[in-house]
């Protein structure tokens, strides 16, 4: 090969490289007009590139210029965790990133109140003012809840423009509150689920302008190899706490025929979750990812062309396979935070930030249930 035709091959590979390594993104160049946002800063998005260091970028966009910027600082880890505080726009917080990330378990027994939060949405300022108010966090975000237990019925994705703001919140929460004998659990919604198997049907356009500025997917920014993409994987979709048992959606008859352990709901969805393309078991794959899955089911409170509205018996049967007195859930909207069936279950998908209703959610404190809101004092449920 001559040193022309050597030159002809290598120097396109060196321009589409220093291409693709520029930090702007001109969005007329590619097409995008109907993604046009107001400016904004995404982030931070985190990757492990090995065992020992990671990336931590934002997305920056100027409306004005309509042009975007990417930021990328790298980091290692010294122990198990890496500390840097945000450093794009106004994001000052601290980020505290462990080596690894594993599963909590199901199954836990606790001593401290409960608090219990539906389908946030994106919804960041209407869900920090309700933990603010309630004294389960400071003015500057951090737990001063002690012992207690918060529950987030799954669907922190989608609609609103705040979700990743809202997963940075929990994030630091969980790992705040374990410290302090309490605990954060974010369950699995379907949202969730959308999110990480590449379904933006219901994602505001500012994610997808960012996932396109920096040659993404939506759900790139939570892949296997990113901080909260490997978070998200060990959340649950099942748990209990002491005899309170909660999931996003529900647990269906169908469901409830395979007569399957919490530890056993939570690993098959994972397993449906982490290999949906290449799937080696089916025979389960409606009940995890359709509408029979506890992440999509509505028979509590409404009748479908495939199934009717749960009874009371079905409920029952429920309760006592699971060793649990209530089943607290959301995914469907209700005007309130709503018991029915005796107390039997609980729904909490209030739709937060919506003007028509009052953003809430439940307390459980010695037994007793209350709602709980961002601007006035709790209420009894009777």
């Amino acid at each position: 090969m001559t040193r022309n035709s050597i030159l002809k091959y290598i120097l396109p590979l060196l321009l589409l490289y220093s291409l693709k390594s520029m930090a702007y993104f001109d969005s007329d160049s590619t097409n995008i007009d109907s993604l046009r946002v107001s400016s904004y800063v995404e982030g931070p998005h985190i990757k492990y590139l090995s065992s020992n260091r990671v990336e931590a970028f934002y997305i920056k966009h100027d409306s004005l210029k309509n042009r975007t910027k990417i930021i990328r600082k790298y980091f290692r880890y010294k122990n198990d965790t890496i500390r840097f505080n945000g450093f794009s726009g106004t994001d000052r917080a601290e980020y505290i990133i462990p080596r690894t990330i594993k599963p909590n378990s199901g199954l836990i027994q606790s001593k401290g109140k409960i608090a219990v939060f539906g389908d946030i949405h994106g919804e960041f300022d209407s869900m920090k003012a309700m933990l603010r108010f309630n004294k389960i966090i400071d003015d500057n975000n951090n737990w001063i809840w002690g012992d207690g237990q918060i529950v987030f019925t799954g669907d922190i994705f989608d609609r609103g423009d705040k979700v990743t703001e809202c997963l940075w919140l929990l994030f630091n929460l969980e790992l705040q509150a374990q410290k302090a004998g309490g605990n954060v659990h974010l369950l699995l919604g379907n949202h969730e689920m959308m999110a990480l198997l590449f379904d933006n049907r219901y994602v505001d356009k500012k994610y997808l302008h960012a996932a396109h500025a920096n040659q993404y997917h939506y759900s790139h920014f939570f892949g296997r190899h990113t901080v909260l993409g490997k978070w998200l994987r060990a959340r649950n979709t099942v748990i209990r706490i002491n005899k309170l048992l909660f999931v996003h959606a529900g647990i269906s008859p169908k469901l409830m025929d395979k007569r399957m352990s919490i530890k056993k709901i939570n690993e098959g969805m994972r397993y449906h979750i982490n290999n949906y393309t290449q799937l080696e078991d089916t025979s389960l794959v409606d009940l995890f990812l359709y509408s029979e899955s506890p992440l999509w089911y509505r028979g509590y409170l409404s009748r479908t062309e495939k199934y009717s509205r749960i009874s009371l018996r079905e409920v029952i049967e429920t309760l006592d396979f699971y060793e649990a007195i209530v089943i607290i859930f959301g995914h469907t909207p209700v005007a309130k935070v709503y018991p029915f069936y005796s107390f039997k279950l609980i729904a909490m998908d209030v739709p937060i930030g919506d003007p028509k209703y009052i953003d809430q959610g439940l307390l459980i404190d010695n037994q007793m249930y209350y709602r709980i809101f961002a601007h006035k004092e709790k209420e009894r449920i009777k």
